[in-house]
């Protein structure tokens, strides 16, 4: 029982810490929940390439890491937070529903892509691969290169 309980209170300090960080610094928040997305997809492709041995549980966890994040994605665009160092393009605040639409569309195509991922890597190659065309959508509508 003590165990549970350091457990739930292990989870609880790092959601608490995180819902700070975000708060305090939304621009850092989406940069590494970017780069944890980043890492998802390239896990993906990994295992749907057969650069990594292919399993369906890693391939599904990776899309819901992808799901996961988009809850917290929209939240990380607060008003102001166009300053510092940020790739966010000043578009997303003037088109947030579009911005907002596109991140659904990810967040729904890779739903399908971790339920698809039992069915084995070409399957899970197919989905993996829309997933990363609604990433590329949004990054060269709203994302500043420099």
């Amino acid at each position: 029982m003590r165990l549970v309980a350091g457990v739930t209170l292990a989870v609880s300090l790092v959601l608490v810490a995180g819902v700070a960080l975000a708060q305090d610094d939304p621009v850092g928040a989406r940069q590494k929940l970017m780069k944890m997305n980043n890492a998802s997809i390239r896990a993906a492709f990994g295992l749907a390439t057969g650069k990594a041995p292919y399993d369906a549980a890693k391939a599904g966890d990776a899309m819901k890491q992808i799901i996961t994040d988009m809850d917290q994605f929209l939240t990380l665009f607060p008003e102001g937070s166009t300053g510092g160092q940020t790739e966010a393009s000043p578009d997303v605040w003037t088109h947030m529903e579009d911005f907002e639409a596109l991140a659904l569309k990810l967040q729904t195509d890779a739903l399908a892509a971790a339920n698809i991922a039992p069915s084995g890597p070409d399957a899970f190659k197919a989905a993996v691969l829309a997933v990363n065309a609604d990433c590329t959508a949004c990054h060269q509508k709203y994302r500043v290169s420099e």
